[in-house]
């Protein structure tokens, strides 16, 4: 009878274990839970031609009387203790209003409820050139500092005659830990 001896070197470069604990994709047709401030100027929209996917969007409207001032501000989330935590979402607004003729301002906020101002993460001007009414993914980071805070994010628009902006598929999840380079060596096995 033959036996082997198997040895192994396992290497791993990277690993995440990250969980997703909140998507919105508007699909159920309800935004009950969320809060507009301001001119109000946020609603549902319903064609799938404006939305990323399925036939939602929340979609900012520019209509007149000017100027505006208005966040679609999410339901509140208590963070639980994670290494960071992302927050994703898709959007399509006019490059022409928004950038070259710089009639409004589109910003992406996070806040502390229990204290803490509005932190701007994200605004269209991040994007540099784009492409007006396309859709594009963007993922803001937030570190462990944040770690037990009760958080609300923002879609925050201050405009005059800007037109258009739409916001889909949202995810808020956290990463609880990365290994990065790490090495288990020679691991035998007889057979």
């Amino acid at each position: 009878m033959s036996k082997y001896v198997l040895i192994f070197t396992i290497s791993c470069t990277s690993m995440i274990f990250a969980e997703t604990f909140w998507t919105e994709g508007f699909e159920d047709g309800d935004i009950s839970d969320w809060t507009i401030t301001g001119t109000a100027n946020w609603a549902l929209y319903d064609n799938e031609f404006q939305a990323h996917t399925g036939d939602f969007s929340l979609q900012y409207n520019y209509h007149s009387p000017w100027p505006h001032d208005t966040r679609a501000v999410t339901p509140s989330f208590t963070l639980p203790t994670a290494q960071e935590f992302y927050f994703t979402w898709w959007w399509s607004g006019s490059y022409n209003y928004f950038v070259l003729v710089n009639n409004g301002d589109s910003f992406t906020e996070v806040r502390d409820i229990d204290g803490g101002d509005w932190i701007v993460l994200w605004n269209e001007n991040d994007a540099g050139i784009y492409t007006g009414f396309e859709w594009y993914e963007q993922t803001e980071i937030l570190d462990a500092s944040w770690s037990g805070k009760t958080v609300q994010f923002a879609f925050h628009i201050v405009a005059t005659d800007a037109h258009y902006w739409y916001i889909d598929d949202i995810e808020l999840g956290y990463i609880l830990v990365t290994i990065e380079n790490t090495t288990w060596g020679k691991i035998k096995a007889g057979i």
